[in-house]
């Protein structure tokens, strides 16, 4: 059984930073998950994927963005988008926020739409 260690992140934007814990570089056949660290005033911009993506809410609150609706999440709370459907998030609790962002692939694809 393999251990990851979570390691480098990615800034998504400014103030957003993305931990891969798994996905294909780790070994992975058909799943991704991110650890994503939101800060104050962060931005994920809205994108699509090819997939869905549950995002599970462990750490504040942000609006979600999914679809046209915005709606206010708050930790313990699950985002599911659903393939092609545009999602992101704002941060303006003015506290931190994280999320788990879990795909059914090994190879997540983004695309930003706005």
């Amino acid at each position: 059984m393999p251990i990851l260690n979570r390691e480098d992140s990615d800034e998504l934007s400014p103030g957003v930073e993305r931990y891969a814990l798994v996905d294909g570089d780790k070994g992975s056949e058909s799943t991704s998950v991110g650890d994503v660290l939101v800060g104050v005033n962060g931005v994920v911009p809205t994108h699509i994927h090819p997939t869905e993506e549950a995002m599970v809410i462990l750490q504040g609150e942000m609006d979600a963005i999914l679809g046209d609706d915005v709606i206010t999440v708050t930790e313990g709370q699950t985002v599911l988008a659903p393939p092609g459907v545009r999602h992101g998030f704002v941060n303006r609790s003015g506290a931190p926020a994280r999320v788990l962002a879990i795909f059914p692939t090994a190879n997540m694809e983004r695309t930003l739409v706005d």
